[in-house]
């Protein structure tokens, strides 16, 4: 009986070890081989995100080289802005809904 038991928590053991080993491989390579969300070559990403009240939200998404402000209700999701995503820095949220939803249309800061 004692020896079966033994089998047995070896048996668990090298699937436990197995299951870690795999989890380690994915998360070290999986970006490189496309598995993973980090692999899906980022064209959709949430770069911020800002709730504004009960169920209501504004959100900035990476769409390729895009960056949408979009605004998130229960029964609708409205673009209200778009414009080409900076790839050499992350933009502060604030700065760009500030930046982009000027009445003056100058999108310097």
């Amino acid at each position: 009986m004692a020896a079966a038991a033994i089998q047995m928590a070896v048996a668990l053991v090298v699937i436990l070890a197995a299951i870690f080993a795999a989890y380690w491989v994915l998360r070290r390579f999986g970006p490189r081989l496309g598995i993973g969300p980090a692999g899906r070559g980022n064209m959709l990403r949430l770069m911020a995100h800002l709730a504004v009240g009960p169920r209501k939200s504004l959100m900035v998404v990476r769409f390729m080289d895009k960056d949408l402000v979009i605004g998130v209700t229960d029964h609708t999701i409205t673009l209200l802005t778009e414009g080409n995503a900076d790839h050499g820095s992350e933009n502060d949220f604030a700065a760009t809904l500030a930046q982009k939803t000027r009445p003056d249309g100058n999108n310097a800061p």
